[in-house]
């Protein structure tokens, strides 16, 4: 028997739309998933922006289901096309928690929230008051992240060496994390109450090797290269993400296979992107696109053919997982979260190394190989990463510390008894 009581659930989180990252777009569809159950009232509480016509809008099937509650913000410094709560945004979240009252307080990012920003956990002082759950989602390796930009390394010091980290998440009541890599990376950290949940995931739908035409990759290739091999790297273009490698890989391999090319598709700070341009600039048959979304992302993700995530960093790897489903060959770097789910061979390919003779060597390899039984492995196991099944493995967790299961099975208890 189902309870039919509502509950809220508040998410605060800083990365949201219209900005454009992974963790953005989960934010987006978890919120929509959770609101359609019929027994939540969803509230995020996001970051505002300059242009509102920008905002995803909500649908009218979620009106009063799903509330998106906007406070003041700023770019961030290391990366400025995120933006992070002003100092004031933590009185604002306070004084709207009192009002929607919610059951449970999931905060992500929290040394964004924190560090150069709030200067507290918002919600923190309310969940106390009222006796709900506070409990934190690791997003980011911001431990790393901050030792990839320059000048930024001061933050991974403070963070290990006064225990800044594993004193803020002292303060949370579990800390939920998507993958085995989160948690190391926590635990190194300090973080003392950790919970391995693999909530993370995409809408597979949205991703097919039907999609396959090579007229998608046509605005950016130019009349010699109609017959390359393409590469294609996409995401946010961050110090962390190591583009910088994969164009290193690139310039060896052009040299034994001369016939390929290399899309960037992506964005991010002007220095960053400065820089790779300058690296890619001696470079023939290297194409920078900018971002790209919905539709044209995937099918630009199904006609190229191999896809390269250099990044040694990431805690799920949401465009790995895309590439997976839209049947192209995947070669990433065995560290971080996607070596917990790439097979080396089986059903995709992994660098034995992080260095560029290593991860272009391995896409040699890839492009002499017939890939078919690699494609089919992968399709299927992206299917383990759908939306829907990462939502129920968090709503099962959700219920299980709101005691809804325990609520119905009373009521149950109840009913046969009278």
């Amino acid at each position: 028997m189902e309870s039919h009581r509502i509950y809220t659930l508040a998410f605060l989180v800083t990365g949201f739309p219209p900005d454009v990252s992974g963790v953005s777009l989960f934010n987006w569809e978890r919120a929509q998933w959770f609101a359609r159950q019929g027994i939540y009232r969803v509230v995020v509480f996001a970051p505002d922006w300059e242009k509102s016509s920008d905002f995803p809008s909500v649908g009218a099937d979620l009106d009063g289901k799903l509330i998106i509650e906007r406070y003041p913000s700023k770019p961030w410094t290391p990366y400025k096309l995120t933006h992070v709560p002003k100092f004031r945004a933590a009185s604002l979240i306070r004084q709207r928690l009192e009002y929607y009252q919610p059951h449970l307080i999931v905060i992500t990012d929290v040394e964004r929230y924190f560090l150069l920003s709030t200067w507290q956990l918002p919600g923190k002082r309310f969940a106390e008051e009222h006796h709900i759950p506070y409990i934190a989602e690791y997003h980011t390796d911001l431990y790393n992240f901050s030792a990839a930009y320059p000048g930024w390394q001061w933050l991974r010091n403070l963070a290990w060496s006064y225990q800044l980290a594993s004193y803020l998440y002292r303060q949370i009541d579990m800390t939920i994390c998507a993958s085995d890599a989160a948690s190391q990376s926590c635990k190194l950290l300090g973080v003392p109450k950790i919970h391995t949940i693999p909530f993370l995931g995409i809408d597979v739908s949205t991703y097919n090797p039907k999609r396959r035409n090579r007229k998608w990759l046509e605005p950016w290739l130019s009349s010699h290269e109609k017959d390359n091999k393409i590469l294609l790297f996409l995401g946010r273009l961050g110090f962390e993400k190591r583009v910088d490698l994969l164009i290193e890989a690139f310039t060896t391999l052009k040299q034994r296979q001369p016939n390929c090319s290399l899309i960037i598709a992506g964005d991010g700070p002007s220095d960053v992107v400065t820089q790779l341009k300058y690296l890619a600039e001696p470079i023939p048959d290297i194409h920078f696109t900018g971002f790209l979304l919905g539709e044209t992302k995937a099918n630009v993700l199904a006609s190229c053919d191999v896809f390269c995530s250099p990044s040694p960093y990431e805690t799920f790897g949401r465009t790995v997982v895309e590439a997976m489903a839209s049947g192209v060959p995947v070669v990433s770097v065995n560290s971080g979260a996607v070596s917990e789910y790439i097979v080396n061979s089986v059903n995709g390919y992994l660098s034995p190394s992080t260095d560029s003779q290593g991860l272009a060597d391995c896409i040699y390899k890839v492009l002499l190989t017939n890939n078919t039984k690699i494609i089919q492995r992968a399709l299927r196991d992206a299917e383990n990463f759908s939306l829907e099944r990462g939502c129920h493995n968090l709503n099962n967790y959700y219920q299980h510390i709101l005691g809804i299961n325990n609520e119905a099975n009373n009521l149950a208890k109840l009913t046969i008894t009278l």
